[in-house]
């Protein structure tokens, strides 16, 4: 069943650079480049509440297993924020980056924060402590170019970076694991399939399903359009999605669109490029909201699908 809009929410003013769904899937927290997060109800589409601090467009969220603690970085702002959810208040500010942060990642308990910078560097911050210089754990300058995402595992770090590499870094080390690819500028790197294959995203237009254990390719999907924007993608079960320049939502199915690389939905309904795309934590094969995510664009928009 094609998948219908379930909110199409205009909170912000301005493009909605990033948008993601807390651990449970029961609520939304939206950025934008007018400066705010929004807290939102996934299934009533009512804001609950706003953050307010940065002094730039946000670029980059991400939130505890717990919901108690958010992450966020706002361009040239060059600093990570680190919020309480449940008091809506900026707790930490961590400085450091040379450079707008465009991404950002936390681990479950929200003790570790994970930054990437158009400085082209990773920065690893441990939150309990005191002051932001003690916070700097580690700093990760391999890429040659800027840092466009970042996954935090229990004890890896994967970060793709415009000088077209996904580095896979040990956290305790920082010492590079694997360091693959090497040819488009990647925008987007997922893990995805219980950490089994990464989900790449080039800015020649492709994206590809990767095993970890060998780094050969299992599915190439192609349609969307990503040449000039920092586009993310992500993928349940048996579903990739992609944001678009074009103003479209685009999903493959893994199983059925791996040979052809043609999509299976060409979703409308935001007026300017999306910026992302995120699966509902239970988008699931066998699950009722196999087709539940979100998408975010420069038109200000958000909807939320089913």
């Amino acid at each position: 069943m094609t998948p219908q809009i379930r909110h199409k929410l205009e909170y912000h003013k301005g493009s909605v650079n990033t948008a993601i769904f807390d651990a449970s899937g029961s609520y939304v927290f939206t950025g934008g480049q007018d400066k705010t997060i929004r807290l939102i109800n996934s299934t009533t589409g009512d804001q609950i509440q706003t953050f307010l601090g940065h002094g730039w467009g946000i670029q980059g969220l991400a939130v505890s297993k717990d919901s108690n603690s958010l992450a966020s970085c706002g361009g040239t702002d060059r600093a990570v924020y680190l919020w309480d959810v449940s008091q809506v208040q900026l707790t930490r500010k961590l400085s450091g980056h040379t450079q707008r942060v465009d991404c950002v990642a936390i681990s479950d308990n929200g003790s570790i924060i994970v930054s990437g910078s158009f400085d082209k560097t990773v920065r690893v911050w441990d939150t309990r402590s005191s002051n932001s210089p003690q916070a700097l754990l580690q700093v990760l300058d391999e890429s040659k170019d800027g840092i466009s995402s970042l996954v935090l595992m229990q004890t890896e770090i994967i970060a793709s970076s415009i000088d077209g590499h996904v580095r896979t870094y040990d956290m305790r080390t920082g010492r590079v694991l694997v360091e693959s690819f090497g040819g488009q500028p990647v925008v987007c790197a997922r893990v995805v399939s219980g950490g089994k294959c990464l989900l790449v995203s080039s800015m020649d237009g492709s994206i590809q399903l990767v095993d970890r254990a060998d780094g050969k390719a299992m599915a190439a999907f192609s349609g969307h359009t990503c040449q000039s924007y920092r586009i993310q993608c992500d993928a349940s079960d048996y579903l990739v999605a992609s944001g678009s320049e074009d103003g479209f939502v685009y999903v493959w199915d893994t199983l059925r669109d791996n040979e052809s690389g043609s999509a299976k939905y060409r979703l409308g309904g935001h007026s300017g490029i999306v910026n992302t795309v995120e699966f509902h934590p239970s988008a699931k094969a066998d699950n009722p909201k196999g087709h539940a995510m979100l998408s975010a664009a420069s038109d200000g928009s958000v909807i939320i699908w089913e």
